[in-house]
């Protein structure tokens, strides 16, 4: 780990502080983490396999994989800062590395690390700010629309090239204007062509371009009100008539009374927008929606310690009949092949990128509404927070999950109700405020809608339970390094 540190640090940061403002820069500062995070899980892909004899597959998974970031911010010049970050994702341990026989070269070391942060923001700029260039963007869990680091079992990172301008803040101190925070951010996430002289026409399938128009109003005590536009666009062939455009309406409210003690969430998101492609004899209207509910209770400390309790309710719907020209399950843009939620629904189910093949079947509505018509996802979940008086860096959180489909029929075929029940033990330790470590469990027990989504019928032969074992930690440093 120290090789890649320093490696990182000779190839993108080699110049000292004093060097970069030979050449102008100024205010240079750095930030990053390293996390490392362990897993051992069986039964995630064949539920079970084939108990009477040794014959059946080998369905067990162990591995540790490491995720290093390093980010260098400075002052350009007047009223324009910027920031580079580069990250090191995944790095396997033990992978071609026992005794040093296949351990990576220099020249292997420094393509590993890649920039997932390249931009330049220019303040009050017309009375915004201005961000410009490759980031990340959205907000750490939310449903729909969160591009960077992500926290499954892989450490994935997404980032994306666009533009982000915010309405300077502050300017109107004590009038209405200064409640209403405006974002608007256009960007894209694939690109086909390869110079300015192609077009669509010329290389057929690639572009995916996603906007988002975004309000943010502080007009309820302790909370906010939030509504919004998404906008995904997809060029699938030299033709116009089969591009995707899957639209998102969001409006929700979010916050907390008597100083956080309970805190509260409520959403309702909505899909229009059509598509005409592979699966789609004509138009195919979007007309999916999804609900997200949440409320906790966080108790004042007490002799025994803290506690918080929370419920959370998310429902988005799925569609009963493929007949017609009607999708009626709700969708993100991972429907475009961009996965842009930062929801995770239990460590199997929302992590376990074993599960869903790739991307977790509860990652946000990836796995199970990613393609056209699908059946939707119901999930309930309760948990409960301590954090003892006699140990205070210390805490414990328990979840449970009860993930199903929102529809069990199709076109008139049952193909099951429900993914399970899991159950997610976490015992976590903070050394710092930038140190800590967590270790747990969870269990996830199958059911007829898991080993439907498997083999394809409704046997219910393999709906045995899935085991996970997990470590991880993380060190971070500096300011920047949010997500």
């Amino acid at each position: 780990m120290k090789k890649q540190m320093a490696l990182c640090a000779i190839a993108v940061l080699a110049m000292s502080t004093s060097s970069w403002a030979a050449l102008g820069m100024g205010d240079i500062n750095f930030d990053g983490s390293l996390e490392v995070s362990g897993n051992s899980a069986n039964n995630e892909q064949d539920l079970g396999g084939v108990k009477a004899s040794n014959t059946g597959s080998n369905d067990h998974r162990g591995s540790t994989v490491t995720r290093v970031r390093l980010g260098m911010n400075a002052k350009v010049t007047e009223d324009v800062s910027g920031r580079i970050e580069v990250a090191r994702n995944p790095d396997s341990a033990g992978n071609s590395a026992f005794y040093g026989s296949g351990a990576t070269s220099v020249q292997g070391e420094q393509n590993n690390f890649l920039f997932q942060n390249a931009f330049v923001t220019i303040e009050d700029l017309w009375g915004t700010d201005v961000r410009l260039g490759r980031q990340y963007v959205g907000e750490a869990g939310d449903i729909v629309w969160n591009i960077g680091p992500k926290s499954d079992d892989n450490l994935s990172i997404n980032s994306i090239d666009g533009v982000l301008v915010k309405c300077k803040e502050g300017k109107s101190s004590g009038t209405v204007w200064d409640r209403i925070h405006l974002e608007l951010f256009t960007g894209k996430a694939s690109e086909s062509q390869v110079s300015n002289a192609q077009t669509d026409a010329n290389v057929g399938t690639g572009d995916v371009n996603l906007s988002n128009i975004e309000a943010k109003l502080d007009v309820i005590p302790g909370g906010r009100v939030r509504t919004a536009v998404l906008m995904g666009d997809q060029s699938n062939s030299v033709a116009t008539g089969d591009n995707n455009h899957l639209r998102i309406f969001r409006l929700g409210a979010n916050g907390g009374v008597a100083e956080n003690m309970v805190t509260y969430r409520a959403e309702y998101l909505q899909n229009f927008g059509t598509f005409n492609g592979a699966g789609a004899t004509s138009d195919l209207k979007y007309k999916g929606n999804a609900i997200d509910l949440g409320v906790g209770f966080n108790s004042k400390d007490t002799p025994v310690g803290g506690f918080s309790l929370w419920a959370n309710y998310f429902v988005a719907s799925g569609d009963k009949d493929t007949t017609n020209n009607d999708d009626k399950s709700f969708h993100d843009f991972s429907s475009l092949g961009v996965n842009t939620s930062d929801r995770y629904f239990g460590e199997i189910f929302g992590k376990s990128n074993a599960l869903g093949g790739g991307t977790p079947l509860g990652q946000g509505v990836n796995g199970v509404n990613s393609g056209l018509q699908g059946l939707g996802l119901e999930v309930f979940n309760l948990g409960v927070n301590y954090k003892p008086a006699f140990a205070t860096k210390t805490w414990a959180r328990l979840d449970y999950y009860m993930l199903s489909r929102a529809e069990d029929t199709q076109d008139s075929v049952n193909v099951g109700k429900k993914f399970g029940n899991e159950f997610d033990l976490t015992l976590g330790y903070n050394h710092t405020d930038n140190v800590g470590f967590e270790v747990g469990g969870a269990m996830l027990n199958s059911d007829e809608a898991l080993d439907f989504g498997r083999t394809g019928t409704l046997n219910g032969t393999q709906q045995d339970t899935i085991t996970k074992l997990f470590a991880r930690a993380k060190v971070k440093w500096g300011g920047e390094e949010k997500q």
